[in-house]
């Protein structure tokens, strides 16, 4: 095993301007495919540790590459680095100063901590062996980011044969961090459906046909679909999340349109679920005389699967650099990363380390109250460095490669 003792001063060194560097993304956040600015701070600090930097990978998406003394395995690191469309109420000196953008989910912590990670390594260049690949993707709140990368060759150029990477979460204290191997995060599908009725005076319904009232039982329905008819051993969640109809107290409309998303973490209640639901919504519309259409929008996002071998490594590195008490297994989320697409192409894992308070209560992710407790990112980046010190096979005197 690597000595990883010869890297904490580093760590500390860097507490501040790690803390300093997420409070200026905070303050100047971009949505997908906009991170223009984010980019270039990212390409501008690679460069000057020496990393060869490729810009507008997947748009506006960067990969930076460390090559280590020796030849060896080349392992990446991804982080994302958008934003939410949320208006921040916060009268902190870093809130964001673009009205309708906000740092909602981490992101921000995520880039600044990859990007430090990336400096402490290329410190250190000389006692490594392999490649480490930088991935610092775009649009990862539409879900598109990590394919556009992979098309643009993210894990091709050098060709990646293990992927990390972690989400901070509030709902952990800082310190703290969770894994699990096999599914653990959601597939992500997003439905529209257009119902199409006949629209009138709200005084005389029986000369119409009552668009909301379909969009009102389908509502209602679709959750029986769920509980009826997938095995309630199996994670399975339907939303419907928006509802557009009419203009007026006493007009009936002729069209509604609900908006929602499906979540599921097996690949074959993805698809059963996705089978049932079209003809499900149109035999209910029918029933009222109307006629509805369901259509699921792209191909949605995988369920992020962490493989074995490299989920026991994080376990075993988290362990050893802030204890067991700090360790747990994690539960399986709902939510949804695009991080799934790295590991549909390479072996690999996805944790999460603490930014919570850790006084019982802070806001969730996509809150406009959104905040996290830097003291996190500190502990987030011993287990980011210790991960990729062993992964990469960092040679030092007492080290023995197995």
């Amino acid at each position: 095993m690597a000595d990883f003792s010869q890297w904490i001063p580093e760590i500390a060194a860097r507490r501040e301007s790690l803390i300093e560097l997420r409070r200026d993304f905070h303050r100047y956040p971009e949505l997908a495919f906009e991170e223009r600015r984010t980019a270039a701070i990212v390409a501008r600090r690679m460069s000057a540790a020496g990393l060869e930097v490729r810009a507008g990978i997947g748009k506006t998406g960067i990969v930076a590459v460390l090559r280590g003394k020796e030849p060896g395995k080349t392992i990446a690191w991804r982080a994302d680095m958008d934003a939410l469309a949320l208006t921040e109420p916060s009268n902190t000196p870093f809130a964001s100063t673009f009205p309708g953008v906000m740092h909602a989910c981490g992101h921000d912590g995520h880039t600044a901590l990859a990007i430090t990670l990336a400096e402490i390594l290329a410190a250190r260049r000389s006692q490594l062996s392999g490649t480490a690949v930088f991935i610092f993707q775009p649009a990862e709140e539409n879900g598109r980011g990590a394919q556009a990368m992979i098309q643009d060759g993210a894990l091709d150029d050098p060709k990646v044969d293990a992927v990390f990477g972690l989400h901070l979460v509030t709902r952990l204290p800082a310190g703290q961090v969770v894994v699990r191997a096999g599914p653990v995060m959601a597939a992500a599908d997003i439905f529209t459906i257009k119902i199409a009725g006949r629209g009138g005076h709200g005084a005389m319904p029986h000369h119409t046909i009552d668009p909301i009232t379909v969009a009102a039982n389908i509502l209602l329905s679709v959750q029986h679909l769920v509980a009826r008819e997938v095995s309630v051993q199996e994670p399975a969640v339907l939303t419907v999340g928006k509802i557009v109809a009419g203009a007026s107290h006493n007009t009936i409309p002729a069209e509604a349109e609900m908006v929602g998303t499906l979540r599921t973490l097996k690949p074959a209640v993805r698809r059963q679920v996705k089978e049932r639901l079209a003809p499900f919504v149109a035999h209910i519309a029918q029933a009222y005389e109307a006629k509805a259409d369901l259509v699921f929008h792209d191909e949605g996002i995988p369920a992020v699967i962490n493989h074995d071998a490299q989920t026991a490594m994080v376990r075993r590195r988290a362990t050893e650099v802030l204890g067991e008490e700090a360790l747990r297994e994690a539960d399986i989320a709902m939510a949804s990363d695009d991080m799934s697409r790295f590991l549909e192409q390479r072996p690999g894992c996805y944790f999460w380390a603490g930014i919570g308070s850790g006084d019982g209560y802070s806001p969730t992710h996509h809150s406009p109250q959104f905040e996290m407790n830097e003291d996190g990112l500190a502990s987030a980046l011993r287990v980011a460095l210790a991960v990729m010190v062993e992964a990469l096979a960092v040679k030092s005197p007492t080290y023995n490669p197995k």
